[in-house]
């Protein structure tokens, strides 16, 4: 019997028959430390655990239930449902058009409304599968074989997608002989699904998983129309532009065609942010305090200043402020947080310094603004004082800009507020989904490697801090916002593509970051370099990858 050599999360060292799956080798060697059954790494690197071992590998598993072990199970989720409305309802197609409440939105083909008796055959056949625990198995196949088989199947999206990928093999996950393409690994088997909801929405449903580091606990349902509408308008900006999955993307690119679409895009942001400048300038005189929020990487910076530019062009006095420059001081935050200090929490800005200030712009008196000294961590006095005219217009910046306890002092009538995130319409296939997780990351990787000296493994390793706090001080309060706006660009990833890629490849191989660098390396595989010398310089995506003709500092 031919062994190889396994190591376990490098603290075991075992010998094993070869051809066993990474599942095995966890039950029979690894019985005193349990873990997660969603995913493994093996040569640090994300895996199925139905993944067969022929050479010496290295696996590592993974306890706690966050991004990669929460995508596998919707991943699994997704290839269920695919299977279902296949089995089910042959003559109808799914879309999984974005994210939604723990979830994902979803459609069948057409224009009618689901019907209830439709909706009773996806929920049954889900559970039917589910019931039936079947193995989710993982199959190499070459690009031509994969594109070939999608072809045949009638599957020409996923078939045209595969056609400009840069890798020479594609991995295909299977469920009782049907092949499915997922960007990432999926749950070993469709018994693991065990909690989820599958609720009936405008005119699809919402596919809902179970919230970060708990498995088998499910979040209520909270409606979120505006999240809604602004996929709407996302979805109708792909229709303008011809554009909703990679593939499209990449024809434009091999066709010489991309530079329209580049101009398309950038001038729906243009007209976006007049019609929102429009918006302030009609409403209510009082309201001169305009708020923009956002999490990490949405672009709110270059929105500011655009939005400054439509502003003036309207008559309007326009002044800028940062929430950074009231922070308190630093030995105050020491004070109250100790020595692990947040700056993200509300808490650490000077709230009354700020609302008073605030209160007396509205008022004509003159102000010092502060300036954050971030070396010595005190706010110096401002040189110069500010006075506003009643025609003047303030924009403040910062994260907890729509949060209502930032200006409590204020009244409302004076408050316009504005929500900012990268909400990509362009999706893989019609199946799969690119998050805006990940789009907000690899604009974070590009920006962080370019202008802060930030290697990619530093940016993915504080990523999931990051994320933790937009949940506790931003996701929570867009409903609060008069306006969102959504930053993303259907071409961006295709100009981040070679910056990121730069990055991500110097990612070393025993770094914790390296399977989420190998992640997006194999997502970006998907798209075709689009050069730079398309993106304006006033663009959003100038923030990024540099040559913006605005000033950041």
């Amino acid at each position: 019997m031919e062994t190889i050599d396994i190591s376990i999360d490098k603290r075991r060292h075992i010998k094993v028959k070869k051809g066993l799956t990474i599942r095995n080798i966890l039950k029979q060697y690894n019985r005193d430390k349990p873990c997660l059954e969603y995913l493994a790494i093996k040569n640090n690197t994300f895996a199925s655990l139905n993944e067969t071992v022929n050479e010496n590998t290295t696996i590592g598993t993974i306890q706690n239930f966050y991004d990669s072990p929460r995508r596998a199970y919707e991943n699994a989720a997704i290839c269920i449902l695919q299977y279902t409305v296949e089995k089910k309802l042959p003559e109808r197609k799914l879309r999984v058009l974005h994210s939604m409440c723990d979830g994902v939105y979803c459609k069948l083909d057409g224009q009618k409304p689901l019907s209830d008796s439709v909706f009773e055959k996806i929920k049954s056949g889900f559970k039917e599968t589910v019931s039936a625990n079947i193995p989710i198995l993982p199959e190499l196949y070459t690009r031509g074989e994969a594109q070939l088989y999608f072809q045949k199947t009638g599957r020409y999206d996923t078939a045209e997608l595969i056609k400009h990928c840069s890798l020479n093999y594609v991995m295909l996950y299977t469920i009782n002989g049907q092949r499915y393409w997922l960007p990432s690994p999926p749950a070993p088997e469709t018994g693991l699904i065990k909690t989820y909801i599958i609720k009936k929405y405008k005119n699809g449903f919402v596919f809902r998983c179970p919230v970060e580091n708990d498995p088998f606990s499910m979040q209520p349902f909270y409606n979120q129309e505006r999240l809604y509408e602004i996929f709407n308008e996302a979805e109708r900006w792909g229709n303008i532009l011809e554009l909703t999955n990679i593939s499209q993307l990449n024809d434009l690119v091999t066709n010489n065609n991309i530079s329209e679409m580049v101009k398309i895009s950038e001038a729906l942001h243009e007209k976006k942010i007049a019609a929102i400048a429009d918006t302030i300038d009609k409403s209510h005189k009082d309201r001169r305090l305009i708020f923009v929020a956002g999490p990490s990487s949405s672009g709110k910076t270059t929105f500011m200043k655009r939005l400054y530019i439509q502003l003036r062009v309207l008559g309007h006095r326009v002044i800028s402020l940062s929430l950074d420059n009231y922070f308190k001081d630093r030995d105050e935050i020491v004070r109250e947080q100790g020595n692990n200090i947040n700056f993200e929490v509300l808490g650490a800005l000077d709230l009354k310094l700020l609302n008073t200030q605030l209160s007396d712009l509205l008022a004509g008196k003159p102000v010092a603004v502060p300036v954050y000294n971030f070396i010595n961590g005190k706010k110096e006095i401002g040189k110069k004082s500010i006075q506003a005219s009643p025609n003047t217009f303030f924009i403040i910046e910062g994260i907890h800009g729509i949060n209502p306890g930032l200006t409590k002092d204020i009244n409302n009538v004076y408050k316009f507020k504005i929500y900012l995130s990268a909400l990509t319409h362009l999706n893989f296939d019609d199946i799969n989904r690119i998050p805006t997780h990940d789009t907000r990351l690899i604009r974070r990787i590009v920006r962080d490697s370019k202008y802060r000296g930030y290697p990619a493994a530093q940016t993915i390793n504080m990523w999931k801090n990051v994320v933790e706090g937009e949940k506790k001080y931003i996701f929570k309060y867009q409903g609060e916002a008069d306006i969102m706006f959504n930053s993303s660009l259907a071409y961006e990833i295709g100009v981040l593509k070679q910056h990121a890629e730069f990055a991500l490849k110097s990612v070393e191989q025993e770094e914790p970051s390296h399977p989420e660098s190998e992640r997006l390396l194999h997502f970006l595989s998907y798209f075709l370099p689009i050069d730079n010398k398309e993106v304006p310089p006033t663009s959003i995506l100038r923030e990024f990858v540099g040559e913006s003709s605005f000033k950041y500092h």
